[in-house]
């Protein structure tokens, strides 16, 4: 990871913490990628994808989600869930 990317990660998580997010997972990885942010909010899981840009030159973080990166962060988030069987556990996506 680069340092701007690592830079955005704890900005994000210290932010999420300061609302009530609890940190569950940074940089959850699987076989098919990672997952930035796995945290928890009154009840729900959050799996959080953090895209740090030093300016907006080249697009917003939240167009950096294509499809392809969108699918990924689906199978991974369904990996989480398997493993901590948390099926019926409320889960949301979110960019920041």
């Amino acid at each position: 990871m680069d340092n701007i990317g690592k830079f955005g990660e704890d900005i994000a998580s210290k932010y999420l913490e300061e609302k009530g997010y609890k940190i569950k997972e940074r940089n959850y990885r699987t076989f098919l990628g990672e997952i930035d942010i796995i945290s928890e909010y009154k009840g729900s899981i959050i799996f959080i994808e953090v895209k740090t840009r030093r300016s907006d030159k080249f697009g917003y973080p939240e167009e950096a989600i294509n499809f392809n990166k969108q699918q990924k962060i689906i199978k991974n988030a369904l990996c989480y869930l398997a493993k901590y069987n948390l099926w019926k556990t409320n889960y949301c996506f979110d960019v920041i």
